[in-house]
């Protein structure tokens, strides 16, 4: 097979080399967001049910690469409630994402249960719980497939070039837009020091059941079996100071062979809502460094707004390291969470999980 543009210059060719280079340094690692705590249930599914209020929307998309044309881009997008008669959370998750020919789509549904032993005398001296721990399933169907529009075969060009409306006879991939199915799992466990800072510790598997991404395999040797994703996360939070408030993030990630690790601060002025953010993301012995990111978030809301809250974010990454940022033009990200009261009591659950950086501690709507 061959590129559509059969004329394609130099520099689209060396654009192919770097995606094709870049690709394999990243085979069988899922895609990673600059801004973990803007797509929560993506993060880990223990995030299910941890809005600032019971209901929560959010989406973020990435775009790798500006100045190449890769067309590699990744989104997620999800849906989740916390159901506090239940102490509960469940949530609906859509993730797409997009490599030039290849295309991968997901949902997923997630359950997450809270366990709070410090919620009976909360009810008495009205005294937030020390610590609580959320566990979590997620289980849904993905797909891998290839996109033919893309793409032309040897049987489809002559001397001339592309030949219009023409049709491949070449074998094509028996199993590509196959739909299997992908378990994960997650766990959140959330200490409280006092009233104005707090630890989050998060681990989670995904694809825990190993499905088989193979487009073509028709025999065991062929298949190809998506390696299990072990993640960990922190987040410490200190808003001791009245208008500023400071975290401090960590995410780590292994998919078979693969090491990944993301760490930054973020700062957020708590009389306009404004958080900004640096972030270093890179392997996780520091010796291979990817990229530096900054990261910009805001409330849209206004910050006296008791039942809803909108926040968007941007994120642009930098490479760093041996890579140039001539070569690719950096990447970058929108993303956006809605959270929305739907009953009235929102605030007087005190076992409510919220895993936001700017949440001085669980059960706050602040």
């Amino acid at each position: 097979m061959i590129f559509k543009k059969a004329d394609m210059n130099k520099q689209t060719l060396i654009s192919i080399i770097f995606i094709l280079q870049v690709s394999l340094t990243v085979k069988a690692q899922d895609p990673v967001f600059s801004q973990p705590y803007m797509a929560p249930v993506y993060l880990n599914p223990a995030a299910t049910g941890s809005g600032d209020h019971d209901l929560r929307i959010s989406g973020i998309m990435r775009r790798q690469w500006w100045s190449i044309p890769s067309r590699f881009t990744y989104t997620a997008f999800s849906i989740d409630k916390f159901l506090p008669s239940l102490q509960s959370g469940i949530g609906l998750m859509v993730t797409s994402s997009s490599e030039g020919y290849l295309k991968k789509n997901g949902i997923y549904a997630s359950y997450a249960y809270t366990f709070c032993p410090g919620a009976p005398p909360v009810a008495s001296n009205s005294e937030m719980p020390k610590w609580f721990l959320t566990g979590a399933m997620q289980a849904g169907w993905a797909q891998r497939r290839v996109d033919y529009s893309d793409l032309l075969f040897a049987d489809q060009i002559d001397i001339n070039g592309p030949i219009p409306g023409s049709q491949t006879q070449a074998d094509l991939p028996v199993y590509s837009g196959r739909w299997y199915p992908d378990i994960s799992t997650g766990m959140f466990f959330n200490y409280r020091f006092n009233d104005f800072s707090r630890i989050l510790v998060g681990v989670s598997a995904r694809h825990i059941n190993r499905p088989d991404e193979s487009l073509t395999a028709t025999n065991d040797k062929a298949r190809s079996i998506l390696p299990v994703l072990w993640s960990g996360n922190f987040l410490y939070t200190n808003s001791k100071n009245e208008h500023w408030t400071y975290s401090i993030a960590g995410n780590s990630s292994k998919q078979q062979n693969n090491q990944f690790l993301q760490l930054g601060v973020e700062v957020t002025n708590n009389d306009l809502d404004i958080g900004i953010g640096a972030w270093y993301r890179g392997s996780a012995t520091l010796k291979e460094p990817d990229a530096f990111t900054l990261t910009l978030s805001f409330n849209l809301s206004g910050r006296n707004n008791a039942s809803s809250k909108i926040r968007v974010g941007v994120a642009h990454d930098s490479p760093i390291g041996n890579k140039k940022y001539s070569n690719n033009g950096g990447s970058s990200e929108f993303a956006f969470v809605w959270d929305q009261s739907t009953y009235n009591a929102d605030g007087d659950n005190p076992c409510k999980p919220a895993i936001s950086p700017r949440m001085a501690c669980p059960g706050s709507t602040r």
